[in-house]
């Protein structure tokens, strides 16, 4: 492979043919096998694969599967081409195929809540699209993440140049599952991270381990709007940690764009062997993240209704450069084919409008082939004002606990009513329950103007030490 042609020189087509031939043991092993009900002949062969090279890769092996086992389903990763210009019509009237896609969003650069619960519902309109052209689509692997942090999902000591793109959590290191035996096993608590490294880094360091990072709940009564996760720490603080909130909102929308439309979705792990929920379907079934029971349920049916009713817009960020703002206008009117002379004169409020235009109109026509409303943070997302009926709240969308922080001077104020209404309740009291008190009182004579009034008599009057003389 040329990194510098982004092409293939040379292709060794003896490996291909050994594919081929394992393929076939394969078939011969498992034709009669009642747990075998198919086979996909090769995982995430990746995007800079000759695409008709791969196509034929794909027709040699469907027809070694369908002559000696005609029953089996045979699967086809997209090559991360998911695209009806890539797969539709292909191998079309054949029967028992399927494409297979890989959706997550762990690879996506930091965004607010919104911006993962659109990415997600969007998903349905691509998978309806390629359902109509090419046929049957499984999701053949999902998570929850939102981030890349859990310790070596690229591999072993590894990771993808510019990743994580946020700080990660860190928890103790779990015990190997090989036991102790293996090599640099257990985890040293003494030591930083040790190579050897690939092309990033992701390891064990002093006895921690990293993982995904916490959601932070929304505190909207001081200005973070949905961008907290700018200058969140990497584990939530105490009464902060909105993660709970944002995976059960976020499971609701993948499961419905996925099940109501696709041919089925495989959630990708099973289970971890650090504690990451986010890539563990049993934890994440245990912190009620994943729903139990009907796929028909309201919840999941109806979990999309804000995004696919077109209640977000895609608008310019205010607090973004005018550079980057520019930058991600040329990007949006280029890829549209259209001339983006005119960007480069437009400036202060002119600029931010007709980018609110620009990338409003990318974003709605690109956002089923899951497009984010980000340009290099030139954008956000924002809900429209709208007027709706009581039906559109009851997803509870945000499900926020807002945490609400009295200023200062109202402390004071209802500390002094406090103050002043305890006072009154024990001079009650004490007037009530205490001669010698109620004597004292009604002989002062700073008082006298208050004793000696009707009201406070007849209030008072009762509670009086034998002999007493009132000043007349």
């Amino acid at each position: 492979f040329d990194p510098h042609a982004i092409n293939y020189t040379t292709i060794n087509h003896d490996n291909i043919a050994h594919s081929l031939k394992v393929i076939e043991v394969i078939v011969d092993m498992y034709a009669g096998h009642p747990a075998v009900q198919g086979v996909e002949p090769v995982n995430e062969p990746w995007e800079l694969t000759p695409l008709k090279l791969l196509k034929k890769f794909y027709w040699d092996a469907y027809l070694i599967v369908k002559k000696k086992a005609p029953y089996w389903k045979f699967i086809m990763h997209d090559s991360f081409r998911f695209t009806v210009d890539t797969w539709g019509g292909f191998m079309k009237g054949c029967p028992d195929r399927a494409l297979d896609t890989h959706i997550y969003q762990a690879w996506m650069d930091p965004a607010d809540r919104l911006t993962f619960y659109n990415n997600a519902c969007a998903q349905k309109k691509q998978i309806a699209l390629m359902e109509r052209e090419f046929g049957p689509i499984i999701v053949g692997e999902w998570s929850l993440a939102t981030d890349n942090c859990v310790m070596w999902l690229n591999g072993f000591n590894d990771n993808l140049p510019g990743f994580p793109r946020s700080p990660c959590k860190y928890t103790a290191c779990s015990d190997p599952y090989m036991g102790d035996e293996q090599p640099g096993a257990p985890v040293d608590i003494g030591k930083g991270i040790q190579g050897p490294y690939g092309t990033g880094m992701s390891g064990p360091s002093f006895g921690l381990c990293p993982v995904d990072r916490d959601w932070m709940t929304e505190r909207y009564n001081r200005g973070e709007g949905g961008m907290s996760w700018v200058s969140a720490p990497p584990e939530a603080p105490r009464g902060r940690d909105g993660t709970d909130e944002v995976m059960k909102l976020l499971a609701l929308k993948k499961i419905s764009a996925f099940s109501g439309i696709g041919h089925g979705y495989y959630f990708w792990n099973f289970r971890t062997e650090l504690y990451s929920p986010q890539w563990s379907y049993l934890l994440a079934l245990e912190r009620e993240w994943i729903p139990k029971g009907n796929l028909n349920d309201d919840r999941i049916v109806n979990s999309c209704h804000k995004e696919d009713s077109g209640s977000f817009v895609c608008n310019a960020n205010r607090q973004a450069p005018e550079d980057s703002v520019r930058s991600g206008m040329e990007y949006a009117v280029g890829e549209s084919g259209k001339d983006t002379d005119y960007i480069s004169t437009l400036k202060d409020d002119d600029l931010y409008d007709e980018a609110d235009i620009v990338f409003g109109e990318f974003w709605d026509s690109h956002r089923g082939q899951g497009a984010t409303c980000d340009f290099g943070g030139a954008a956000t997302l924002a809900e429209q004002n709208k007027t709706h009926d009581e039906d559109y709240y009851t997803d509870d969308y945000y499900n926020v606990t807002e945490i609400q922080e009295f200023p200062v001077w109202k402390i004071v104020v209802f500390a002094i009513l406090g103050a002043l209404a305890g006072g009154g309740v024990g001079f009650t009291i004490a007037m009530k329950m205490n001669p010698r008190f109620n004597r004292a009182v009604r002989q002062s004579v700073m008082l006298r103007p208050v004793t000696s009034s009707k009201v406070f008599r007849q209030s008072f009057g009762g509670n009086i030490d034998p002999g007493y003389q009132s000043y007349s």
